[in-house]
């Protein structure tokens, strides 16, 4: 008996997996993760790879320091933000769940664009995590210039992520 369950069951843990609130966002906040630590090293080992990157663009090539600050004052507002936003957010989809109907948080947590904005608001925390400890003054100072650089980039994408999430719930909640 147990043997014909099984491939039910597996089927059943994938669908729900597929469709999680959490599965889609780990992921993407893995997946940059590693891009961060896999390009910093990178960048150690080739430092040509940021040379590329003008002048004007990212001045303080030789300060750790101002790197450290970049990275961790992105890392700590993507946080905030998060906070924030989803706690404010699921607790409204709550309430409103209770008042009027449960599939209303159902479909908030299976909705695309909000696991795929919380995916690219923790990768991009992940990403500034996992290029951080590569930014050193001692021994030899070291900027992973084109890492930070993409840091700033990511930060720019994740505000312009998170203001078309704010219009993707509007419109869906005034097309109920």
């Amino acid at each position: 008996m147990m043997p014909r369950r099984l491939p039910l069951l597996l089927r059943h843990v994938a669908y729900e997996l597929r469709g999680g609130f959490l599965i889609r966002p780990f992921v993407i906040a893995l997946a940059l993760g590693a891009v961060g630590a896999g390009l910093s090293s990178m960048e150690e080992q080739i430092p040509a790879l940021g040379a590329w990157i003008p002048t004007i663009l990212f001045p303080s090539r030789q300060d750790p320091q101002s790197s450290q600050l970049i990275l961790s004052a992105i890392a700590t507002s993507i946080m905030t933000v998060v906070s924030i936003v989803f706690a404010i957010l699921l607790m409204t989809l709550t309430l409103a769940s209770t008042q009027f109907s449960p599939r209303i948080l159902i479909s908030f947590v299976r909705d695309r664009a909000t696991q795929w904005t919380l995916g690219v608001l923790l990768g991009t925390f992940s990403y500034c995590i996992a290029v951080l400890p590569a930014v050193r003054s001692l021994p030899a100072p070291f900027v992973p210039v084109l890492s930070v650089t993409v840091s700033m980039v990511l930060a720019l994408v994740a505000v312009a992520w998170l203001i078309f999430f704010i219009h993707h719930i509007d419109q869906r909640q005034s097309h109920r």
